[in-house]
């Protein structure tokens, strides 16, 4: 008959042996931790997607303009107009740094990130970026700078919808940006832009910054994933279900077809927690950037999950002093 301390010691016995192989596997997968289906930029087809003209007549996953107007803490709401839209409204949410209105400084100019948020989320999501921002400059870990939270809608993946309906890449590039630089007081060119994104944004940050690098001088990728096209979850929203259309606009893809291009003129950089269930993907890019040649920066972030505002909390103010060096010749 067993007892109930023999019972006790056993099951102790046995969850410090699943502990035990846990961890184990876990320290396997760390130290190599490709996916099962990598992406890995081999597609040989044109690097160009041909989305139609907007079509009003499809909606888009989210209103152009948030009904609610909601915006992060030290951000203010706003709209413009955008010719790619027909002439329809949309939004977007600017953070300007200290000092942005100090009237001994009226011609000052500042840099500009483009900060994307995820998928099904909203610009709301930026605020922990806006904050771990806001607090780096503050205590002089990174330059001041303007940041800006595009509507990257449910699920445009910062692309033209092949059907028409989203096209969101074409309003960043042709109207939001020329917008804030006839609005604000920035720093007007590539050396004065960079991107930073958090999941489908980390994926739209690549996304832009590799196919218009004579726009962004820097990008910042925390947590994409980096699909293959049968994994990527709206081929059929975003592509029309076309593979060779993902791949024209996919960062891997661009990455290894362009490497002296990129090498030459974007500063890149790559975050995730190492419980992320992204950082497969991650590691085997920065992996391939390696093999390809490309500069970059990579960190594992310890204990951090699917996560921004954790990832942000845990890296801090230091993380931000990477753009002392993107912006370091901006205003020069």
């Amino acid at each position: 008959m067993i007892t109930r301390k023999r019972l006790l010691l056993t099951l102790v016995l046995l969850g410090s042996i699943a502990w035990t192989i846990h961890w184990r596997r876990r320290a396997a997968y760390l130290s190599n931790p490709l996916p099962q289906h990598e992406n890995t930029g081999a597609f040989a087809g044109p690097l160009a997607c041909e989305g139609r003209a907007y079509d009003p007549t499809k909606p888009p996953s989210r209103p152009w303009i948030d009904p609610k107007k909601a915006c992060p803490a030290r951000t203010q709401y706003r709209t413009f107009t955008a010719s790619t839209l027909n002439g329809l409204q949309t939004d977007y949410r600017i953070y300007l740094p200290p000092g942005y209105d100090d009237p001994s400084e009226p011609d000052r100019r500042y840099p500009v990130v483009y900060w994307l948020h995820g998928w099904n989320a909203s610009p709301e999501g930026g605020e922990p970026f806006v904050d771990a921002l806001d607090q780096a400059i503050r205590a002089g870990c990174a330059p001041p700078v303007i940041a800006v939270i595009p509507n990257g809608l449910n699920d445009s993946w910062y692309c033209d919808s092949v059907d028409g309906s989203q096209p969101v890449e074409s309003v960043i590039v042709k109207d939001l940006i020329p917008t804030i630089d006839s609005t604000w007081r920035t720093i007007p060119d590539r050396r004065g832009r960079a991107l930073e994104g958090f999941s489908m944004g980390g994926w739209g940050a690549g996304h832009l910054a590799f196919k218009y690098p004579d726009l962004f001088s820097a990008v910042t990728m925390v947590s994409p994933p980096f699909h293959p096209h049968n994994a990527f979850p709206q081929l059929e929203r975003v592509f029309s279900g076309d593979a060779a259309a993902y791949y024209a606009e996919d960062p891997v893809t661009i990455a290894r077809r362009e490497p002296s291009r990129l090498k030459e003129s974007v500063r890149i950089r790559l975050l995730v927690g190492d419980c992320d269930g992204n950082l497969g993907y991650v590691h085997a890019f920065a992996v391939r950037l390696k093999e390809w040649g490309i500069p970059h920066e990579y960190t594992v972030v310890p204990g951090v999950a699917h996560n921004d505002a954790d990832l942000y909390d845990h890296l801090s103010c230091p993380t931000f002093s990477f753009y002392n060096a993107v912006f370091a010749t901006a205003s020069k």
